[in-house]
């Protein structure tokens, strides 16, 4: 683990990227809002702000908290923790929404659906976050440490 970012850092740095992350995926998702608003049913306001709430300021700054504990290259890193958001998503928020364990109660192919959006958002989220921290003065530092 880099000692040389403070955990203000490595929050904000995961902020950035989380409301990166959360704008792409948004906009991906963004046909699949029109599509079911025109079978009549309707996003609401609230939903979307609740959606980059949590993409950004939760996920996004637990990211950068947990980013150097998880294992190879940042989007790898951002992969296991979407698989990981996305577990707890399945096992709490659904069924606290009267979806049933995984979403079953809606559809069989709603797990699936939010898996690819959660993974996509973890790619996403780690890549940004990777580059974030990759600066010209952390390649610096890490070569004056290794000399040393």
């Amino acid at each position: 683990m880099r000692t040389d970012i403070s955990i203000t850092d490595r929050i904000g740095n995961g902020i950035v990227a989380g409301f990166i992350a959360t704008l792409v995926m948004s906009a991906l998702h963004e046909p699949v809002v029109l599509l079911t608003a025109a079978a009549g049913m309707d996003a609401p306001a609230t939903g979307w702000l609740f959606h980059f709430f949590v993409g950004t300021l939760l996920w996004g700054g637990l990211f950068g908290v947990v980013h150097d504990y998880l294992f190879g290259p940042p989007w790898l890193r951002g992969v296991t923790f979407a698989a990981i958001a996305w577990l707890v998503v399945m096992l709490t928020l659904m069924p606290a929404a009267g979806m049933g364990l995984f979403g079953l109660d809606i559809d069989f192919t709603l797990p699936l659906v939010i898996a690819l959006f959660h993974l996509s958002y973890g790619v996403l989220l780690g890549v940004i976050y990777g580059k974030l921290v990759d600066t010209d003065e952390a390649r610096e530092q890490d070569a004056h440490h290794v000399r040393h």
